[in-house]
């Protein structure tokens, strides 16, 4: 895919620098990390580098499109940071009880989570040269930043399996190969161990 360079639509970032990669798949390089994070399935990091073997090939297009959207720049402007609104409890919980902010807060709370703990993690094997001081970087980053949101509103935990339902959900809305490559690569390697659900079966993966 041919990078697009675009001006900038406010005046902090450019919308997007020059430079940045073609988002070309690397099955054997999946594979590898893959392969470790099955020795340790709590080794966030390994996820960064499936992710970059497995890109969605149209991001750059899906960025840019609600990049220039007014209500993109709505969004951007008012929440610059994902993580700082996502970790800051104390105002989460002023909102009503019962409300998603106090499901969230009661979730990462229970599981010892927290925004900025999973962006550390997937950084840990992000070579230096993939930092991209652009607009594109906050669509990217706000899509990794609402992956422990996802798990509250779809129900599914943090076991092995619900990993996996919640990698393969999140393709209908970011259709990178790599979540359909972790969603199912890891349904087979649960299959390995005695379990009384149908991992591979349609309504494991939805909702």
């Amino acid at each position: 895919m041919q990078t697009v360079l675009a001006s900038a639509v406010a005046d902090d970032l450019p919308l997007m620098l020059p430079g940045r990669p073609e988002m070309r798949y690397d099955f054997p390089k999946a594979w590898r990390n893959f392969k470790e994070l099955v020795k340790d399935k709590e080794d966030t990091s390994l996820v960064t580098p499936i992710f970059e073997a497995l890109p969605w090939r149209g991001i750059y297009d899906a960025a840019l499109a609600f990049l220039k959207s007014e209500r993109g720049q709505a969004i951007r402007r008012s929440e610059p940071s994902l993580v700082t609104l996502l970790d800051n409890h104390e105002e989460l919980r002023k909102l009503p009880a019962g409300s998603l902010a106090h499901v969230y807060c009661d979730f990462m709370e229970r599981e010892g989570l927290s925004a900025q703990g999973l962006v550390d993690e997937l950084d840990k094997n992000r070579p230096p040269e993939m930092y991209w001081n652009d607009q594109v970087s906050w669509y990217f980053n706000r899509m990794r930043d609402t992956h422990d949101l996802l798990h509250v509103l779809t129900g599914f935990g943090r076991d092995a399996l619900g990993e996996q339902c919640v990698l393969a959900f999140t393709y209908s809305q970011q259709p990178a190969l790599a979540y359909l490559f972790l969603g199912y690569a890891g349904a087979l390697e649960i299959r390995k161990h005695p379990v009384k659900v149908p991992v591979l079966r349609e309504r494991c993966f939805s909702r």
